[in-house]
């Protein structure tokens, strides 16, 4: 866990600027991480992840897990790389949320669509996102609002997320509709809470961390055991809280849709919601649209 020491404001174009400036005194000579250099996730551990939770769900274990696999590169980030994809970040829509921490050769950089709490003026504002179709698929399948699947690994979100917010007030919520993203669409439903009182944001993150868009449903099931699965190994940061903390508000991101890297290697994860009714070659393609996503609103070579 790492906190922030300092603080510096700038505009959207205050860092385009001092991008720029910075690639023109140190020009990118190659296509940032190369297509060539990475590693894609193997097949076959992803389908030993899907039949071990599957197995899993068929003995009435859990009902919900959300393995993440990953390609890899043994290509490092520079700080030109940095700059490059920072101007890329900056025209991502406004339906994602731009972040990125690095310090001492490793870090994280990415644009997530999820935030797992918003505080504001005694407000606390989340969302459940879950349930995923890729923009190339939509013509060939049912609106995410009519996919029983879809709407099964949603409906396991939304009633874990109804249950932990209650603690903190009576919970209102609107959904679930479509949210449209530049290669995926996703199902959302938003929560608000009047709170009667300020929660602890640190307590607020470990109370709703991870929900069941990231972890296992129900939760008392535990997810550790997923790290034993082939692929799930070095997850580091992926999917883990991203917050930026006030005195009285708080923004707090869920790091998903994004580039890790350290000094010996970079690497791109993606997740997906494995229920009962859940297909192999269906949740391949989804896995690969989201790295495929990542890649693309960082400007990397695809």
């Amino acid at each position: 866990m790492w906190w922030g020491a300092k603080e510096h404001l700038l505009t959207t174009q205050e860092l385009r600027g001092f991008c720029e400036d910075f690639l023109h005194a140190n020009p990118l000579s190659h296509a940032p991480l190369s297509k060539a250099s990475w590693s894609e996730p193997r097949e076959e551990d992803f389908a030993t992840d899907l039949e071990v939770i599957q197995g899993r769900i068929k003995s009435k274990a859990i009902d919900k897990a959300v393995p993440v696999i990953f390609a890899r590169s043994r290509q490092t980030v520079t700080a030109v790389e940095k700059a490059q994809m920072i101007l890329s970040l900056t025209q991502a829509p406004e339906t994602l949320y731009v972040f990125g921490f690095w310090q001492n050769g490793e870090g994280i950089l990415g644009a997530t669509p999820e935030t797992l709490f918003d505080y504001d003026k005694g407000v606390l504002q989340t969302m459940a996102l879950a349930g995923t179709c890729p923009k190339s698929e939509s013509t060939e399948r049912a609106s995410l609002l009519m996919d029983e699947k879809e709407m099964q690994e949603h409906g396991l979100v939304v009633d874990d997320l109804t249950q932990r917010l209650s603690q903190w007030g009576e919970v209102g919520s609107h959904g679930p509709y479509i949210l449209e993203l530049p290669t995926l669409f996703h199902l959302k439903t938003d929560f608000q809470v009047h709170c009667q009182t300020q929660p602890d944001f640190r307590t607020l993150a470990m109370e709703l961390h991870p929900t069941p868009a990231l972890g296992v449903a129900p939760r008392s099931a535990g997810y550790k055991w997923m790290h034993e699965l082939p692929g799930q190994e070095g997850r580091r940061g992926y999917g883990a809280p991203f917050a930026f903390l006030g005195t009285e508000e708080a923004l707090c991101l869920v790091a998903i849709r994004n580039l890790q890297w350290n000094k010996n290697e970079s690497m791109i994860g993606s997740g997906c919601g494995i229920v009962a009714a859940s297909e192999f070659t269906r949740e391949w393609r989804e896995l690969f649209q989201k790295r495929l996503s990542v890649r693309k609103i960082l400007g990397l070579e695809v």
